[in-house]
């Protein structure tokens, strides 16, 4: 469980990144994962990122494929739950599925914000199909549609992300419930550097109480991520064609504050923003943010 991660050291970008091109902090991210390592497989993953939620830890002999359940991290690189997702998969030579649950209403999110996460999807969708990992668009509540699609598949292991909001805590708890008993639940924290569950023990009160705490704990915590790869497991279970519009008509939700222009969806365009900057408006952060 102690196991630590490469050094930070290798965080080291090649080059001057100030002087590239519009997209290649895309490449040069893609690059520096081949680096970290060929596959997850061979990456020494630092298993405190990792909380097995069940009584069952092993997946089974009869497991047909791993599910990671989606919701906050949206995006297939530099995400540690889909990572270790992908780690069991491969370990245990089996399909890798990757499911969102359409909620038909989240808080207080309205229509802008579904139709910019339904952009970024498109895109996370197009990658899986690339890197031969099934992409399923599920109608309806995780915590109430995934223990029927992870029982009919013969799904052996469900991974899900980390968030912290008390409803979202409790989806994994209701789901843990509802799985075959042998199947485990694991949950990674693919949010934060530092885990949570690790960063402190206790309920802090102030940023000055906890950032000692995530600053000793970096030199273990920040490093390289390796690539998520083509994966050289498929199974029976495929992907059925996604009907957007039919999970924009699901939605339970305010419809009259639409969508604006500027701000792009997708991973590919947040490192742009990213880039963009760094090269030139983190110079002026200290004065004008």
């Amino acid at each position: 469980m102690g196991s630590e991660e490469p050094s930070p050291k290798k965080l080291k970008l090649s080059g001057d990144v100030s002087k590239t091109e519009k997209s290649d902090y895309v490449r040069i991210l893609a690059d520096e994962r081949q680096k970290a390592a060929e596959s997850v497989l061979e990456f020494k993953f630092n298993k405190k990122r990792v909380k097995i939620l069940s009584s069952a830890q092993d997946v089974p002999d009869w497991a047909e494929g791993v599910v990671y359940w989606m919701f906050r991290d949206e995006r297939v690189q530099d995400n540690w739950a889909f990572l270790f997702a992908q780690k069991l998969a491969l370990k245990n030579e089996i399909p890798l599925h990757i499911c969102f649950c359409v909620k038909p209403k989240f808080l207080d999110a309205t229509i802008r914000h579904y139709k910019f996460l339904f952009k970024g999807l498109e895109e996370v969708a197009s990658e899986c199909k690339s890197l031969n990992i099934e992409f399923h668009l599920l109608i309806g509540n995780g915590e109430e549609v995934l223990p029927g699609f992870v029982e009919k598949n013969k799904i052996g292991a469900v991974v899900v992300d980390f968030m912290p909001l008390r409803d979202c805590l409790s989806w994994a708890q209701t789901l843990k419930k509802s799985l075959p008993k042998e199947v485990p639940l694991i949950q990674v924290d693919a949010h934060n550097i530092v885990p949570c569950w690790t960063a402190s023990d206790k309920l802090e009160y102030g940023a000055r109480t906890i950032r000692g705490k995530i600053t000793r704990q970096l030199p273990e915590f920040l490093t390289q991520f390796p690539p998520v790869v083509k994966h050289p497991f498929s199974g029976k279970l495929k992907a059925d064609k996604i009907d957007w519009e039919a999970a924009e008509k699901s939605l339970q939700v305010d419809r009259s504050v639409g969508p604006v222009t500027g701000f792009v969806p997708g991973y590919k365009a947040g490192i742009s923003v990213l880039q963009e900057f760094c090269n030139k408006r983190i110079k002026m952060f200290g004065s004008k943010r």
